[in-house]
């Protein structure tokens, strides 16, 4: 009875932590849905011809896909061992919070930029930036956010109430999430670096 009251304890813990990372990543995107309607005419013209520069060089078939396969997974991986060490201080846990509404605020801005900029033509290039490998690096931050917010909460609990806690198995937990979420992030990074501008090349001819 009391190895079913901890499995379940532990799941109520992961569904808390996760209905709140859900919570972050909505309230994140909308921000960056939002973002948009507050910036200048100088910033608008700044950020469309930035997009449209990113467009013309993949239809052009001028983007370096294996340097764009190197920038993604690099950023991809900092992220993600910035993260994981987060998790394992006292101070991580706030900054994770930031990490989670920023990456889903990014998305949430680049999508209704692309829509911004191209009106409805947008729709279907704003979907092939987005996905797979957006929808996929949103959950591999917030697969690993939740490992790490737990662990950071264990910290902050054995320090404050002096409760002993197994450091060795939950580092070594801590260790393997982190290394199934660098997999993942090598997938990510081939899908943005490979099948993205075969995606949105489809939808070139959408581009005026």
């Amino acid at each position: 009875m009391k190895l079913f009251k901890l499995i379940n304890d532990e799941e109520m813990k992961n569904k808390k932590i996760f209905i709140f990372i859900t919570i972050l990543l909505i309230l994140g995107f909308i921000a960056g849905t939002l973002y948009i309607t507050i910036l200048s005419d100088t910033d608008k013209n700044i950020l469309k011809e930035a997009i449209t520069n990113y467009f013309t060089q993949i239809k052009s078939r001028k983007l370096n896909n294996f340097n764009l396969f190197i920038n993604s997974l690099t950023s991809n991986i900092i992220y993600i061992f910035i993260i994981w060490l987060l998790g394992i201080s006292i101070i991580g846990l706030p900054i994770i919070i930031c990490i989670i509404f920023y990456k889903s605020f990014v998305i949430g801005f680049s999508i209704t930029s692309i829509i911004y900029n191209y009106k409805i033509s947008g729709i279907p290039l704003s979907i092939t930036y987005s996905f797979p490998q957006q929808l996929l690096n949103l959950i591999i931050i917030s697969f690993l956010s939740l490992y790490s917010i737990k662990v950071s909460i264990s910290i902050i609990k054995m320090i404050v109430s002096k409760k002993q806690i197994n450091f060795k198995k939950l580092i070594k937990k801590h260790t393997v999430v982190l290394l199934i979420c660098i997999f993942l992030a090598l997938i990510s990074s081939l899908l943005e670096s490979y099948l993205s501008p075969i995606l949105t090349n489809l939808f070139s001819s959408l581009i005026k």
